[in-house]
């Protein structure tokens, strides 16, 4: 089956090794960054995460120099829903 294959990368310091494992579950929040002031509350890479497994991907994150980078992997419909028609609605009286 073919994939489509998203990469997001940032640059900055990259996830301690040891907490690479725990950073796809809801309100994990590396060491640095569990300050208020440093931004979101730990849910947008495990909503990633459960949207991904949910269409039958894979998800990933590595450290790369200079930061960190998450692969998406999904698989790639031969019949995308967006070309089914819809269904027509009936209203009964």
């Amino acid at each position: 089956m073919d994939t489509a294959t998203l990469t997001v990368r940032d640059n900055g310091p990259g996830v301690p090794e040891a907490e690479l494992a725990h950073i796809f579950q809801p309100f994990y929040r590396v060491g640095e960054a569990r300050e208020r002031s440093s931004g979101g509350v730990g849910l947008g890479l495990s909503i990633a995460d459960r949207t991904v497994k949910l269409h039958g991907g894979t998800v990933r994150a590595e450290n790369v120099t200079g930061g960190l980078l998450i692969t998406m992997e999904l698989p790639v419909s031969s019949s995308p829903v967006a070309a089914q028609p819809a269904a027509e609605k009936v209203s009964v009286s």
